[in-house]
């Protein structure tokens, strides 16, 4: 059983890490919060962890029956999320703002007031976590205990991955700054071309869970 929980866990952790990208995301969180005190930030980093964690958690008890109620299955939300991954991750190489200048400026006056909206969703957790959260719902029925014991594996995996953000957004401030601006572009250069291959790679996922369904 404990074998089962952590590699529920592990799974659900490696499966969200790569998407919500704390490392590529902690140079546009600090250059958003750049007029914010650095005690200030850091609590600002503890909200959008524990918001981080509330949204994906709330997508995993809800996902499932969302799913059945509006008719939509999880190969179609790999998809669609997959393209939105691959429009972000190509904006980013493309040297385009993720915000405007105005966006960043109302952002930077208004920063503790929005640590849902917009910096945990959708700048930390935007549409691509959401779809993969959707993809860890535990299949089976709700009385089965492996159906429990998945869906508690796969909570803490969002624990953790929620953590991550947390440690990415507090304490690699001093590294980015010691980079420069030079190095966090080039950080934020190749984590948006990982973005774009894993955007790739849920798309194709989604499409072969399409061809699957219709060959059946």
């Amino acid at each position: 059983m404990l074998h089962d929980l952590l590699a529920y866990s592990a799974f659900s952790f490696f499966a969200l890490f790569p998407v919500l990208n704390p490392p590529a995301m902690s140079p546009i969180f600090l250059d958003m919060t750049s007029a914010l005190a650095d005690d200030d930030r850091h609590r600002l980093a503890g909200l959008i962890g524990k918001n981080t964690f509330l949204l994906l958690f709330a997508v995993l008890v809800a996902g499932g029956w969302l799913l059945k109620v509006f008719g939509i299955s999880v190969p179609v939300i790999r998809v669609a999320g997959g393209l939105l991954l691959f429009n972000t991750a190509w904006r980013m190489l493309n040297s385009e703002d993720r915000f405007s200048r105005a966006e960043q400026d109302e952002l930077k006056a208004r920063m503790t007031d929005r640590a849902f909206f917009p910096m945990t969703m959708p700048v930390t957790a935007g549409p691509g976590s959401i779809a993969v959260a959707l993809t860890l719902v535990p299949p089976g029925s709700l009385l089965a205990p492996a159906t429990w014991l998945h869906f508690a594996g796969t909570a803490c995996g969002i624990g953790l991955a929620a953590l991550s953000v947390f440690l990415f957004y507090r304490y690699s401030e001093n590294l980015l700054r010691r980079l420069g601006r030079a190095g966090a572009q080039t950080i934020s250069k190749i984590s948006a071309f990982i973005l774009l291959a894993i955007g790739v790679q849920i798309v194709w996922d989604g499409l072969r869970g399409l061809l699957a369904a219709g060959l059946r």
